[in-house]
């Protein structure tokens, strides 16, 4: 009988302690005082590792998941897919440890549930093991409040002479939420999850860079920028969660592509920046040893039909390596400048067929190197067809 009547103890003091807690949830867990709720029953901290965590128990499965569009559960805070790691966070740390005879944290919180919250083992650290006393620390609980993280941070580039790389960098307002929201991303070092997130993307995009044998122009590391760009952004866009963005690697990449356009148009050291970067993973074997060493910058200059014939004149050789080590992989043949007027002046219509036209010539420049056609005939063909 003993049994039973301290059970209905701990379903009195949980029930009321429960309430006292979401009455406080919203911005003043600073204030929560366990003290003023009356019971002769004490919480034992260890029930925590015996009750909620232990497998056989069936507890822990039943705490409630984010999931993200692709139905996969990830973490509320960093919100990173689950992996084989999933913990349970104490949003008032559980901590009976004492500094200057002031608990650290609350272990009579540490089994109530709107207390705990499913998140992956990188989000719950040791830094949060002191409760918050003050409105400018007060902890938020992710059942209870949320905020537009993504206004609080914007990529920066580390330009040093060693290394070109992005970085997440956060700025806060000197208000009171700004304050917890500070004191937020520090106790789930956020800003160093998404840092190590943005700088995967970005080295995912050096090494599909990497595969293109040459010295990357302004000319070919814009428009794929751009085409990269817009990829992210229909990916992020469809897996938006109620029409919020998800933090995932589409969304990073995403932005790392919006900063890059914006330097590379303005800044013209980006481009050399870019490539030194993209070097460091190129292996030797990648590399194209022209006979003509403008090679590159001579195929840049090419505007018209009569400089594509002197071009082809003289470096056919060089060019059928070229096209033959870009067809590995998977790059097209292109002439940045062919056709190339003065694009501000020109209606919407003269562009599209000036592009028309650039396409169907570099159409005619790949048939011929695929089939060996001499181009003895070349610039005929080109003006027959092009009209």
């Amino acid at each position: 009988m003993k049994e039973v009547a301290d059970e209905e103890k701990l379903c009195i003091f949980l029930t009321e302690l429960d309430r006292e807690y979401k009455s406080k949830a919203i911005g003043s867990l600073y204030e929560l005082n366990v003290n003023l709720i009356q019971s002769q029953y004490e919480i034992i901290p260890s029930w925590y590792d015996s009750h909620i965590r232990k497998e056989s128990k069936g507890l822990f499965q039943k705490f409630p998941v984010v999931k993200n569009t692709y139905n996969q559960a990830i973490c509320p805070i960093c919100e990173g897919v689950f992996s084989t790691k999933v913990t349970l966070e104490h949003i008032i740390p559980k901590s009976g440890k004492e500094k200057n005879g002031q608990k650290l944290g609350e272990p009579r919180l540490a089994i109530l549930p709107i207390n705990l919250v499913k998140c992956c083992g990188e989000c719950n650290t040791s830094k949060h093991s002191k409760r918050s006393f003050i409105e400018e620390e007060s902890e938020i609980n992710p059942y209870f409040e949320e905020f537009a993280i993504e206004k609080y941070f914007e990529v920066n580039f580390n330009d040093t002479n060693e290394v070109f790389q992005p970085s997440i960098v956060f700025h806060y307002k000197d208000n009171t939420m700004d304050k917890r929201i500070r004191n937020f991303i520090n106790n789930y070092n956020i800003e160093k999850t998404y840092n190590h997130r943005i700088k995967l993307e970005f080295q995912k995009i050096l090494t599909i860079l990497a595969n293109n044998p040459i010295t990357l122009t302004k000319s070919i590391l814009k428009p794929y920028i751009e085409h990269l760009s817009d990829i992210y952004s229909k990916n992020s866009e469809f897996e938006k969660i109620d029409d919020k963005y998800w933090f995932d690697q589409n969304y990073f990449g995403f932005l790392i592509c919006e900063h890059l356009k914006i330097r590379i148009e303005n800044d013209t050291s980006t481009v050399y920046k870019l490539n030194e970067e993209i070097n460091k993973l190129r292996k030797p074997s990648q590399y194209i040893a022209f006979s003509n060493p403008e090679f590159q910058n001579d195929m840049n200059k090419v505007q018209t039909i009569r400089d594509l014939e002197i071009f082809i004149k003289n470096n056919k050789e060089d060019l059928i390596v070229y096209y033959q080590q870009i067809k590995k992989q998977g790059f097209s043949i292109d002439f940045p400048k062919l056709f190339k007027v003065d694009e501000d002046r020109l209606r919407k219509k003269c562009l599209e067929d000036r592009l028309r036209k650039k396409r169907l010539i570099e159409e005619i420049v790949k048939y011929y190197l695929e089939s060996g056609k001499s181009f003895d005939h070349f610039g005929e063909d080109c003006s027959f067809v092009i009209g």
